[in-house]
């Protein structure tokens, strides 16, 4: 323990050293800002809070999630990692002094802050059960913080390292869903003074095992053990893929072409925009148009997932292997398996949030022709996958320097072209079963063709290369 807090010290000081001003300021600044404010908050709390448990039990939600991802990254990125490594610190104590340097100023404000509400709630008799108050606050504090620890100690592994630039939207989503949580079930106002003791008790024992786990399997572990471990495992694993289309998924996972906090975000518009339509129809504020419900079923499927495709074309972009494709292009073979290989894996993707979609809106929605709006919305989104790999095809851009520059700016311009084309013979689909019988041939008939156009003429654009995104704006 002691070279826990020697090593947190240090780093406390340094941290305070770079500001270059005079340190009686900074502390005059750190006490109004983490120990004034904070225990005057935790009166107030007292007065105007009748749900004091429920602000103690948010303790675990704010201990694992707050500035979690700032932590990370001084543990991934911090320059004397190598140093520390030198000195024999180990990965527990790099840890723990690491996080602690961010976050020792959220600890401080919490621990006055239920300082000042406990205080005050014990001087005014407002809660008749002190010693289970206290216990509750400080149970949530202890094993948020273990849970912490051993998220960072898991997300230090370079194996989850794609999901490091995420991790702020997680936590974010935590806490908005514990606020959600809270204000549904009127958690601040409903005493939950009855099943305090259970709560306590099942903290206690889950930091028990978390202690237990951290001393026997966490501690004295060198700094680089994962970098180690990840290159034996490395070769352990190198083998053969049987499966071109594994082979490529294990790529994506490796090397995504956008990060994964991008995608999220853009699968955050995809799902924001479907429940903006839901909302609409939900409350009724779409009656007035007098749309039929499979007009509206399908528009409120297709349109979100639309937006979704752009995301997906950078995964399954035909010029995504860079100049492996033109050294490539006397194998015949090697090119069409590339373009067969994200074809389907494009299907499978657009089929899955289709799906997604379609069940999200089923709830919602009532349809009059449920099999026939069924195979409008499969035919559709195999037309849109299939187009969102053939622009990349079409107009590929293989000298790119950076992955986010692929794929071309007129790749984007055809599929966006393609959009309006599918969208409107989808939606068409709908008005009566001559349309549904005539827009469904022209889709699967497009679908066939493209394919067939593809594989007879991808050599004509092999050696062509077309401008970015990027340099278009330059």
């Amino acid at each position: 323990m002691h070279k826990y807090l020697t090593y947190t010290k240090i780093l406390l000081i340094n941290d305070f050293r770079r500001h270059q001003r005079n340190n009686a300021l900074i502390f005059v600044l750190f006490s109004f800002l983490y120990i004034i404010s904070p225990l005057f908050l935790g009166v107030l709390a007292t007065y105007f809070i009748k749900g004091l448990p429920t602000i103690y039990l948010s303790f675990l939600i704010l201990m694992l999630t707050v500035n979690i991802d700032k932590s990370l990254m001084r543990i991934l990125f911090s320059s004397d990692k190598k140093q520390m490594a030198i000195l024999k610190i180990h990965l527990d104590q790099y840890i723990f002094g690491k996080d602690m340097s961010k976050f020792f100023s959220i600890i401080v404000g919490l621990l006055f802050f239920f300082l000042g509400s406990y205080l005050t709630n014990l001087s005014i008799n407002v809660y008749n059960q002190p010693f289970t108050l206290a216990a509750l606050g400080i149970t949530s504090f202890v094993l948020g913080y273990l849970l912490r620890l051993h998220l960072l100690f898991l997300l230090s592994n370079p194996r989850f390292f794609t999901i490091s630039s995420s991790i702020g939207y997680i936590t974010t989503g935590l806490i908005l869903l514990w606020v959600f949580t809270v204000f549904k079930f009127n958690l601040l106002t409903n005493s939950l003074s009855s099943y305090s003791i259970y709560i306590i008790f099942i903290f206690s024992f889950i930091s028990l095992l978390l202690v237990i786990n951290w001393r026997k399997n966490i501690h004295n572990i060198p700094i680089f053990h994962f970098q180690k471990k990840t290159k034996d495992k490395q070769k352990e694993t190198s083998r053969n893929f049987n499966y071109l289309l594994f082979y490529e998924l294990t790529l994506l996972m490796r090397n995504p072409p956008i990060q994964w906090s991008v995608s999220l975000f853009i699968l955050t518009l995809s799902g924001g925009l479907l429940g903006l339509i839901l909302y609409g129809v939900n409350t009724r504020q779409l009656e007035t148009l007098n749309i039929d419900n499979d007009f509206l079923f399908i528009f409120c499927v297709i349109f979100p997932m639309i937006i979704l495709s752009n995301a997906i074309q950078s995964y399954v972009s035909f010029d995504i292997d860079g100049p492996i494709l033109p050294l490539k292009q006397k194998l015949p073979n090697f090119t069409k398996n590339k373009i067969k290989t994200k074809m389907i894996l494009s299907i499978i993707i657009h089929l899955f949030f289709c799906i997604i979609y379609a069940l999200f809106s089923s709830f919602t929605i009532y349809l009059d022709k449920p099999m026939f709006v069924i195979i409008s919305l499969i035919n559709c989104s195999i037309l849109i996958a299939i187009c969102t790999v053939s622009s990349t095809v079409l107009f590929p851009y293989f000298k790119w320097e950076y992955v986010y520059q692929i794929p071309s700016s007129l790749s984007k311009l055809t599929l966006n072209i393609c959009y309006s084309f599918i969208l409107g013979l989808a939606v068409i689909s709908s008005y009566s079963t001559v349309y549904f019988i005539v827009t469904n041939a022209i889709m699967t008939a497009s679908s066939i063709i493209i394919i067939s156009l593809i594989f007879t003429y991808w050599h004509r654009t092999i050696n062509k290369n077309y401008k970015s995104f990027k340099t278009l704006f330059e």
